[in-house]
């Protein structure tokens, strides 16, 4: 069988050869057949292009895993943050602290980490490039989540008695729920241990009298000037709307791609734009009466050179041909996760309630349900003024031998590694300040 194959391949093989190069001669020769080799130029040279530029989009064709998660202003921030923390471990004097009454209450839950103790550089980000006046109207609280919190290795460190205005551990005195603590502990229950500690911490943040509740997880870095740019966005967030759940401080865009629920919309706007092409191309014929487009050259650039571009534009990936502006959005969808969210203090009573009626699951899952149920807004803060830093998550490894990331190293904001320290301020290309 393969002895009268190979003849015949070889056959089409030397055919091709004596007739590529007339096929070529007589293509090159007309107009068409050099538009399309200039637009075929044209299309690789932008192709090249998308591959140098939208290799940080997750939801383009371009994306490219080995460089998109590069920590490029992370790197710079977690070393100012852990700056921070080594200064405040050999300093025999106390940093300032939050009032007793403060603006926002800081709430972070910890628990042990096999490795690195994200809760370190979490913190320090947070605290680090504060002015006085600022750390002033902030009142931090870290809670230990361990029944036993020397666990924990952060537990007697200096840094820990310096900068952090309470540290919490659980309440001894309840054998009941210490009791329970303890069983989700050792059963590794962490559904029901996760949403005990948030409403454990949210509580303990809404008796400071705050106006606000930061409740930020212990695998995060925070940008410089996190918290004025915070609060401007929260003055924005309230203009908006005066039934909301909250202001998300972290986001992956990792889920705003081109959205098969839409397909419909991007059918007919792909649709009006060939129809666009068309009847400008008929327009301008009409218009041509010494050198005449063709009915072929119509269709085309209607049927081949436009149907490529907008091929192009949605391989180029959504987060980068339609970015979110700078400022303060609704994101009702797709913004995932719990890293970073601030409630209004009568809110987070509320959260507080929902939360305990639930008893048990994923706490951003229980609150877009509800707030699905409830209509009510949220709101997130673009660009993402957290980033999330943990490779390993704390309800249990979640590395698989097929992946080579673990499910938490890819929740990730690609724009927070965009931002750049010039001088005294944080800027970003996408605010210019």
């Amino acid at each position: 069988m393969l002895g009268k194959i190979r003849p015949a391949v070889h056959s089409l093989i030397d055919l091709i050869r004596s007739e590529t190069p007339t096929h070529v001669h007589r293509l090159l020769t007309t107009g068409a057949g050099r538009t399309l080799l200039g637009f075929l130029l044209l299309y690789l040279l932008l192709i090249q292009l998308c591959r140098h530029a939208f290799y940080r989009d997750p939801t383009s064709a371009f994306f490219d895993p080995s460089r998109a998660y590069e920590h490029v202003y992370s790197r710079q921030r977690q070393q100012q943050a852990d700056d921070f923390i080594k200064a405040a471990n050999s300093s025999a004097s106390q940093y300032p602290h939050g009032d007793p009454h403060p603006t926002m209450c800081l709430g972070i839950a910890t628990v042990e980490r096999s490795g690195e103790q994200y809760v370190r550089p979490a913190f320090g980000s947070l605290m680090e490039g504060l002015t006085a006046d600022e750390r002033k109207h902030i009142f931090t609280v870290i809670l230990i989540g361990h029944t036993d919190p020397q666990q924990h290795p952060i537990y007697h460190e200096t840094w820990l008695e310096h900068t952090a205005d309470k540290v919490l551990t659980y309440d001894t005195s309840n054998a009941t729920q210490f009791d329970l603590l303890v069983k989700w502990e050792k059963d590794k229950d962490y559904r029901r241990k996760a949403i005990f500690d948030y409403t454990y911490l949210l509580e303990t943040c809404i008796h400071t009298e705050a106006a606000w509740i930061a409740m930020i997880e212990d695998d995060t870095l925070a940008v410089k000037e996190w918290y004025p740019r915070a609060m401007a966005a929260l003055d924005v967030a309230d203009s908006k709307s005066t039934d909301w759940l909250y202001l998300r401080l972290f986001f992956t865009e990792q889920f705003f791609g081109w959205n098969s629920e839409f397909w419909p919309t991007y059918l007919l706007s792909s649709v009006s734009i060939v129809a666009t092409v068309a009847i400008l191309l008929l327009a301008l014929r009409r218009l041509r009466h010494h050198t005449p487009i063709s009915n072929v050259a119509v269709l085309t650039a209607c049927f081949v050179y436009t149907p490529a571009c907008i091929l192009l534009y949605f391989l180029a990936g959504k987060v980068s041909m339609r970015p979110l502006p700078t400022g303060v959005h609704e994101m009702p969808n797709y913004g995932c996760c719990a890293q970073g969210m601030v409630f209004s203090s009568p809110v987070a009573a509320k959260v507080v309630d929902k939360l305990k009626e639930k008893e048990s699951g994923f706490v951003d899952m229980i609150l877009e349900e509800w707030a699905n149920e409830e209509k009510l807004m949220r709101f997130a803060v673009v660009p993402s003024l957290l980033q999330h830093i943990g490779g390993h998550s704390s309800k249990g490894d979640d590395f698989s031998p097929a992946q080579p990331m673990s499910v938490a190293e890819t929740i990730f904001n690609f724009g927070f590694e965009l931002y750049e320290q010039r001088g005294e301020r944080v800027v970003h290309p996408s605010t210019n300040g």
